[in-house]
């Protein structure tokens, strides 16, 4: 019995022995051609740092089905992915599961065996090629996914959603908070928005008496000046506890509690009030004969009353802010109201400075005669077709511009009130548009 057991362990090391040989020839042989066959990185764990015995490479295979002692049956190698045959066609394959698994989960199938180069075994190379390509593919595609897996939120993203969260819990409270503000300033701001909309209107109805011209209607710019004059008089006697045209005159209106809303209040109405009277100066200048100022020549007064009305809204609220910023007892918040009105101060300089230097270059224009042409010959003119372009009728003083084309001089003067560049071609005539020549008026409402 002894006997017994002693051949079949000398035929068990044997057969390790010679299975140890063709492994450590097949991985000589395939070690030339390792980077075109391991492209996915299957096989970077058979790249040690230091050189690997045989041996120490098929120790892992102790606990995949050979135990020492003991005979080396065919099926345990099968089990654990060992194909066994004539020694040129020993290779190593992959088990069911581990292709299933791919790349991600090969450290816990225990290290991978190369396989042999494609030119010496064509009829396992078509084999192993399809393996190769889906175990690379899948592990790309992992990393893909990884990379790009759109339920991992933003680091930018996964910061604002507590705040968005806080504001979709808080939305119904937030507009319980506004529509009691807005109860409580109703009537404030039911005038604001009858006083906009009398704005919008007149200013509209403006602009298009002046692009009539000859064709205006002096009766709708004398009801425009009568039905602006009644809103304000209107307004100012429904409100006339509060004494709200001393703003005009750069004194603070009778406001028990002058805070914030009281300042908007004061400082909206006034504005508007700036706005009437700007538009009602404009629709003087727009009932005026032609023989006492021609049409080619109004936009410069529009031009010009606009910036100074600009002006003088930029200064009105200056005094109520300064009130307001210092508040009924400036003794209890000295320090804190003069620090702030300093800045209020500066901020509102450089607008000032803004708005002067807007006026210079208004009379700078108004007081100096812009020619866009030449005066065009009769031959030009009948080139032409002796029609102009803009008005469809008959040439009155025609001027031909740089690109050679001809229109009447009044209908070039109220274009480029508007437009810049040639009415035909598109060329650009003039460098800088100048606005509020064509008499609109800013809906820009000056609350600071």
């Amino acid at each position: 019995m002894q006997e017994i057991n002693n051949r079949q362990q000398s035929l068990n090391r044997q057969k390790m022995q010679l299975i140890l040989s063709l492994l450590s020839r097949s991985r000589s042989q395939t070690l030339g051609s390792e980077s075109s066959l391991d492209e996915g990185g299957v096989f970077d764990c058979l790249k040690p740092d230091s050189p690997t015995s045989p041996q120490q490479l098929f120790s892992g295979l102790v606990g995949v089905g050979v135990p020492s002692g003991s005979g080396v049956p065919s099926a345990n190698f099968q089990a654990a992915g060992l194909v066994l045959g004539t020694p040129p066609d020993v290779f190593i394959q992959m088990t069911a599961s581990s292709r299933e698994e791919g790349g991600p989960h090969r450290s816990e199938c225990g290290p991978y065996l190369p396989r042999p180069p494609p030119h010496h075994h064509h009829n396992h190379h078509h084999f192993h090629q399809p393996l190769q390509h889906r175990t690379s593919g899948e592990r790309h595609g992992n990393r893909e996914e990884a990379s790009e897996d759109p339920s991992t939120p933003a680091p930018a993203l996964s910061e604002l959603k507590p705040v968005v969260t806080w504001l979709q819990r808080g939305f119904p409270f937030i507009l319980i908070l506004l529509a009691k503000v807005c109860f409580q300033h109703k009537l404030g701001i039911a005038v604001c928005i009858g006083m906009a909309s009398t704005f919008a209107f007149a200013n509209s109805s403006f602009k298009h008496q002046v692009s009539l011209r000859e064709e205006r209607s002096v009766v709708v710019a004398l009801w425009m000046i009568m039905f602006l004059s009644g809103n304000i008089v209107y307004l100012y006697y429904t409100f006339s506890t509060e004494e709200l045209y001393n703003s005009l005159m750069f004194a603070k209106p009778n406001i028990n509690s002058f805070d914030f809303f009281d300042l908007i209040w004061a400082v909206g109405i006034t504005d508007f009030v700036l706005k009437y009277f700007t538009i009602g100066l404009k629709c003087f200048i727009l009932f005026l004969p032609k023989i006492l100022l021609a049409f080619k020549s109004r936009g410069k007064f529009y031009l010009v009353i606009e910036e100074l009305s600009q002006l003088f809204r930029a200064l009105v609220p200056i005094q109520l802010w300064y009130k307001y910023i210092m508040g009924e007892d400036p003794s209890t918040s000295y320090f804190l109201g003069a620090m702030l009105i300093i800045s209020y101060s500066l901020c509102k300089s450089f607008d000032l400075c803004g708005r002067v230097s807007a006026i210079r270059k208004a009379m700078a224009i108004l007081c100096s005669s812009q020619s866009y042409g030449v005066r065009a010959s009769s031959q030009q003119c009948s080139e032409a077709g002796d029609v102009c372009a803009i008005c469809q009728g008959d040439f009155r003083d025609p001027i031909v511009l740089l690109c050679q084309h001809v229109f009447c001089e009044e209908c070039l003067c109220l274009w480029f009130d508007r437009e810049r560049t040639c009415p035909l071609c598109r060329s650009a005539v003039i460098e800088t548009l100048h606005c509020w020549k064509d008499g609109t008026t800013s809906a820009h409402v000056q609350i600071y």
